[in-house]
């Protein structure tokens, strides 16, 4: 049970305060720094970019030092990084931090899900990885209840509200190594993991349908978690500190969508429950896509909270199912690969096109049609895996 609560917290900072809550921090920033959509586009691809490069690393990081020491101090690395952005005179200097910031936060998220992943057994491990993830939703909530209280108090909020974050995170730091080198069954089995070739695995059909699913995942997530508030704020006039409300109602119901999901996915099957997973995500994405009555952002925000933070936890469950438990690591960095690219394109992207286009509707539209796409492939994938 440690373990888990451990994991909760982890994936609270790495995730949730580093990664998700810049969307709810994104109005105040860009009016400080004077940045646009594009500027603001380049700061969240920058974080996602850090991410990508450390997918490279962790297996080889997380075999030498174990959970309990790459974990702890990643995080650690993670804050500091996180208090120099929050000093950071332009968007510039915010993008170098954050690529510093998604890096570290890599190596965490896989090291705490393939730890998970690999200590739980099969019958549960669905349920196991989705209690972790709703570490998310927590922070979502924090975030969503600090940032406007934060605002109504001091006139450069965003700068103070990453502070808090950063030392959050450090203490999570220390917590968590306490608690994982007491509970650590872990041991290395790098010889077992080079018998698996990059040919045998890239030619894994359910290993193609699982990256091609979590690309469009990344893609359209994270350019809604970027631009939700902005959206809100800017399209229907709703104040920051009615955006935090709706930023909650998103958390709380991120909360469950691990745990519930989880269970399904153990009942049904991963690839079924996936496309559920994205059939929803597609109605939270529709209702930005149009002019609709400002209430529909509640409901666009609940659905969303429901419905996506499953998938990264499924997609850890698959990752320890495709090729054996032994190369949970190396799989899941390799799966969060196209994730990584996906949540690269998304926020800069979509920057670029709100910009030109002078509203959000095009982009959430295209994320839309793209979910519709992901939850077809879905069902077909269960169908030949």
């Amino acid at each position: 049970m440690k373990p888990l609560i451990s994991g909760v917290f982890i994936v609270f900072s790495c995730l949730g305060l580093a990664r998700f809550a810049f969307g709810m921090i994104l109005p105040n920033m860009q009016i400080d720094l004077d940045m646009n959509a594009t500027q603001a586009g380049i700061v969240g691809s920058a974080n996602f970019f850090g991410y990508f490069v450390g997918l490279f690393l962790v297996s080889y990081f997380y075999n030498k030092f174990g959970p309990a020491k790459l974990i702890s101090r990643a995080l650690w690395t993670q804050a500091i990084s996180m208090l120099v952005m929050a000093i950071a005179p332009n968007y510039i200097c915010a993008a170098i931090s954050f690529v510093v910031t998604g890096f570290f936060g890599a190596l965490v998220n896989i090291a705490v899900m393939t730890y998970i992943a690999q200590v739980v057994p099969s019958a549960i491990k669905g349920r196991a990885t989705g209690i972790v993830v709703a570490g998310i939703g927590l922070s979502i909530i924090f975030s969503g209840a600090i940032v406007p209280f934060v605002e109504n108090i001091y006139p450069i909020s965003w700068r103070i509200s990453w502070t808090i974050f950063s030392f959050l995170i450090i203490c999570i730091g220390f917590f968590t190594y306490r608690v994982l080198i007491s509970f650590t069954p872990y041991t290395s089995n790098q010889s077992t993991t080079d018998t698996l070739s990059l040919k045998d695995i890239f030619s894994h059909f359910p290993f193609l349908v699982t990256g091609i699913l979590f690309f469009m995942f990344g893609m359209t997530a994270i350019m809604y978690m970027t631009f939700f508030v902005a959206a809100a704020v800017t399209q229907w006039q709703v104040s920051t500190e009615i955006s935090g409300t709706f930023w909650a109602i998103l958390g709380v119901t991120s909360i469950f969508s691990g745990p519930v999901f989880g269970v399904v996915s153990d009942r049904i099957g991963r690839y079924r429950t996936l496309g559920i997973l994205f059939s929803l995500e597609a109605i939270a994405h529709c209702f930005l896509a149009f002019q609709v009555p400002s209430i529909f952002l509640l409901l666009s925000a609940g659905v969303f909270g429901f419905s996506t933070w499953a998938v990264p936890s499924i997609m850890a469950t698959l990752s320890a199912e495709l090729f054996g438990t032994s190369h949970t690591a190396r799989i899941l960095s390799l799966v969060t690969l196209f994730f990584g690219i996906g949540q690269i394109i998304g926020p800069l992207a979509a920057g670029i096109v709100t910009d030109a286009s002078g509203d959000f509707k095009v982009i959430f539209g295209f994320s839309t049609i793209s979910l519709i796409l992901a939850s077809l492939f879905s069902f077909y994938g269960a169908k030949k895996t």
